[in-house]
Order: structure tokens, then C-alpha cells, then sequence
């Protein structure tokens, strides 16, 4: 590749791809494919491309240049994990605002450039992402570039503050998870925590931590199991590594409903009896928590508020008005039968 012209273009000019192809040390057919979104070029050029038009205030002509009346929610997988809440009442009060969702499932969270370039050419009126660690500043900067608002959903990383979020206080949950068992006497406590790479998880099992530290309770190392929120079959094989201490806890925290579920198949699989001989708690508190036997125990997290507040940012974005950057929501443990007080030998 030929090397770069610096020597930036006065503002009030209208760059012409033959001028863009020069100062990219390209040629304007390659320029053509990467304005277009064609294929045929190597990566490396296509961005290099990019960061020319960039930095001369050159935007590419969408797909569509009308603004599509619809939300797009990207999601990590779309699976009995919280996510069907958020997309159920994210519809609701999209429709209730005159607007549609539209999902798109990312990849493990990482959501590709090509998942926002595709977000772009349907030109929604916002975005909100769930728990992606994808929104890197590439990605940030092509829905900016259009203008596009982003709310994101209990954030894995620190968000910058030209982005909106809307978040739970995961310490404060941890921590009341801890406080409901050791209220029930419990004191050989286990829990099976979430990804390691989520700050959320990381919030949850400090809180539940601190929780159990006030009241002089220690967590031994050997009842501290890693899971994932989805698949959850790291958690299940968690469960079984409790269950299977010469010293078994009485109680286990799963940092979300569906490890808990399979801490009940643990529990099952090994002769024990729920909750008489192990008491279990969830997060989340979402379907079939209350539906299953024993019911489940769970931390309740607000999602038909949570969705309410990031379409009502994305509404207010859209029409000039003024709304909070950054909201937090408080939780609640709702006790059910799967915890219960500990029974004195």
C-alpha cells in the first residue's frame, strides 16, 4: 500500500473518491468497494480505508437514509436466562412508544463489526446491547458516526460516558443473597459464581463475600465453583463438586436461576433432598422459579424496568430531551421454598 497523505482537506470540501483512493494510497475502485460494502479487499485495507474517511468527515451513504421505527436488541443467546424478560418487555414498551424490536443474537457476547454494520445499514432508532463485551471503539464510533443511541444492559466492562446504561447493584444482590442464608442459620455455605470475565459475577460474589465476612462466617476455597450463566452445565458439574465434599454445604447461592435448576439436578442425581438437607437460592428470579419443586428462592431482578428505562432513553435521545446517562436499579431476594432454616442435629 502506498503511504499515506496526512495533510488533511479543508473542511467545507466535499471529498470525491479519486481524492479519498490518494490519500488512502489506494485505488478508487478499492475506495468504491469499501464506500459500498463489497467484498474483494482485504481487511487491513478496508479499515485503513475507513480511518481515511474518518478523519476527513467523510461518511458512507447508508443502505437506507430512513430511520427505521424500531429498537435493535442485541443479545449474547436467546435462552430462559433473563433474556427472554428483556426482549418480552422491551416489545412492550417499544410498542407502547409506537416502535417495534428487532433482535440480533451476537456471538459468545462478542458482537462483530459486521453485527453493527448491519445494525447501521437498517438505521434504527437506537440500540441496546445486553451484557456485550463487543462495544469496542470501532464499533462505538460507526454507530456514532450515524448518530445512533446505545443503552447497554448491566455492562460487563466500565462504561465510558458517551454511552447510556441501565445496570442492577450486583454487590448489594450478593450481598442480600449472603444475608438471606445466613439468616436461616446457614453457616457451610457454597456458591457457584458466574463467568469469571463479567464484572456482574464479580460484583455478585464480592457482595456475598462481605455479607458472609460480617457475620465472622468463612468461605472456604473448596466451596467456591466457577460457572457460566449459559450453558449452565459448568454449574451443574459445580454442584456435584459441593455435594461431593467430605463436608457438603447446607446451603448453596447460584449466581442465576438456571444454575440453580441445575443445582436441583445435582442435588437429585446424588440422594439429596431439597431443601430439608441442602437449601438453594437463585438470581434473577425469572420463569419457572416459581414453578418449580421446591420453588425457588431467588434474588429478583427488575427487567420489565430495566427495559422500560433503556427504550424510554433511546425515545428521549431521539427527541432532544435530557434523560440520566447512567441508571442503577436496586434488587430484592424473594424467599421461597427451596431455603429454609437450618435444621439443628
Amino acid at each position: 500500500m502506498a503511504k499515506q497523505t496526512t495533510k488533511k482537506l479543508d473542511a467545507s470540501h466535499k471529498l470525491k473518491v479519486q481524492e479519498l483512493a490518494r490519500l488512502a494510497g489506494v485505488s478508487p475502485s478499492t475506495v468504491s468497494k469499501v464506500i459500498n460494502g463489497r467484498s474483494g479487499i482485504s481487511e487491513e485495507t478496508r479499515k485503513a480505508v475507513e480511518k481515511v474517511m474518518q478523519e476527513h468527515g467523510y461518511s458512507k451513504p447508508l443502505v437506507t437514509t430512513k430511520l427505521s421505527p424500531t429498537i435493535e436488541l442485541v443479545v449474547e443467546y436467546i435462552e430462559h436466562n433473563g433474556t427472554m424478560e428483556l426482549i418480552k418487555y422491551a416489545s412492550y414498551w417499544a410498542q407502547q412508544a409506537g416502535l417495534a424490536i428487532t433482535v440480533t443474537q451476537s456471538e459468545h457476547g462478542e458482537a462483530s463489526e459486521n453485527v453493527f454494520r448491519g445494525i447501521i445499514d437498517r438505521n434504527p432508532q437506537g440500540v441496546i446491547l445486553q451484557q456485550m463485551t463487543g462495544l469496542n471503539e470501532r464499533a462505538k464510533a460507526l454507530l456514532q458516526a450515524r448518530d445512533i443511541p446505545v443503552v447497554i444492559i448491566d455492562p460487563v466492562d466500565t462504561v465510558d460516558d458517551d454511552v447510556m446504561s441501565v445496570a442492577i447493584d450486583n454487590w448489594t444482590a450478593g450481598y442480600q443473597a449472603g444475608k438471606h442464608l445466613l439468616s436461616l442459620g446457614h453457616r457451610k455455605i457454597g456458591i457457584i459464581r458466574g463467568p469469571l470475565r463479567m464484572q456482574t459475577a464479580l460484583a455478585r460474589f464480592n457482595g456475598f463475600v462481605s455479607a458472609l465476612q460480617q457475620s465472622n462466617v468463612s468461605l472456604p476455597d473448596e466451596y467456591v465453583r466457577n460457572g457460566d450463566y449459559f450453558p449452565a452445565e459448568t454449574s451443574y458439574r459445580g454442584a456435584c463438586e459441593l455435594l461431593e465434599l467430605p463436608e457438603p454445604p447446607t446451603a448453596m447461592f447460584c449466581c442465576n436461576d438456571l444454575s440453580a435448576l441445575n443445582a436441583y439436578r445435582a442435588a437429585r442425581e446424588h440422594g439429596v433432598q431439597l431443601p430439608d438437607q441442602l437449601s438453594v437460592m437463585g438470581f434473577d428470579d425469572i420463569f419457572p422459579a416459581a414453578n418449580v419443586t421446591p420453588s425457588l428462592s431467588s434474588v429478583h431482578q427488575p427487567f420489565n424496568q430495566i427495559a422500560q428505562r433503556a427504550v424510554q432513553m433511546i425515545v428521549d435521545t431521539r427527541n432532544g430531551r435530557a434523560t440520566d446517562k447512567h441508571v442503577i436499579y436496586p434488587t430484592h431476594v424473594v424467599a421461597r421454598d427451596s431455603t429454609i432454616e437450618l435444621k439443628q442435629d
